[in-house]
């Protein structure tokens, strides 16, 4: 759809435009038509470039495993801030194409971006499917701190209007920052986020996905 995962040349201002374009292709409403099956995709980097891609499909009731992949990936695009997408979302897409999942879950920005568009909208533009960032900081905006209990949340904002939400998923805990990637709202992405999370501070996606790649990286 477009030239993201082989940019024509390392143009940080064309890299830029690529990214305007994902923006304007980001579906910001719910186009879910179940909500059977989330999938969480996540790196471990071993060394330099190489690392290790894994997505865990779990069912959203139980959140049991159903399904994984694992694959060793070497990243062709160095780390920037605010182009992590060029650099990660090759390998994700590696490991998800063959999981068939309602939703999808990454541990990054989605629109709560500079560009209204991190890896997680990148993600879900490309993949076509509905997906939400959690991630573990924010990259802009504003926000209040949330209330100190479970499910307590506040708007992220800048001058443009509500661009996520940081969201306390574990009382006594750091929030997370929730934005939608793709084809959900805000309101159905804090909802996933949260009913998705058990005893950690990370939603079961995103923590079985990191186990499984890291474990894959220390062999």
């Amino acid at each position: 759809m477009y030239p993201i995962l082989k940019p024509p040349k390392f143009d940080l201002n064309e890299l830029a435009r690529i990214q305007e374009k994902i923006a304007k292709n980001v579906i910001r409403e719910d186009r879910l038509k179940k909500l059977e099956t989330v999938a969480g995709c996540d790196l471990s980097f071993a060394s330099g470039d190489e690392a290790y891609a894994a997505c865990a499909l779990l069912d959203y009731k139980s959140l049991g495993l159903i399904d994984k992949k694992i694959a060793k990936v070497k990243a062709k695009f160095p780390y920037i801030p605010t182009f992590l997408a060029f650099r990660e979302v090759d390998p994700m897409l590696k490991v998800a194409k063959d999981i068939d999942a309602d939703a999808f879950m990454i541990g990054a920005q989605g629109i709560a971006h500079p560009r209204r568009a991190g890896l997680a909208s990148h993600f879900g533009v490309l993949i076509n499917k509905p997906t939400v960032g959690v991630a573990k900081r924010c990259l802009c905006g504003v926000a209040e701190e949330p209330p100190n209990k479970r499910g307590a949340y506040s708007l992220l904002k800048d001058g443009r209007g509500v661009i996520g939400a940081v969201l306390r998923t574990q009382e006594n805990a750091k929030p997370v920052y929730v934005s939608v990637g793709h084809k959900l709202s805000l309101k159905t992405a804090i909802k996933i986020t949260l009913e998705t999370t058990r005893e950690n501070r990370l939603p079961e996606p995103l923590r079985v996905a990191h186990e499984l790649a890291t474990k894959a990286m220390r062999g």
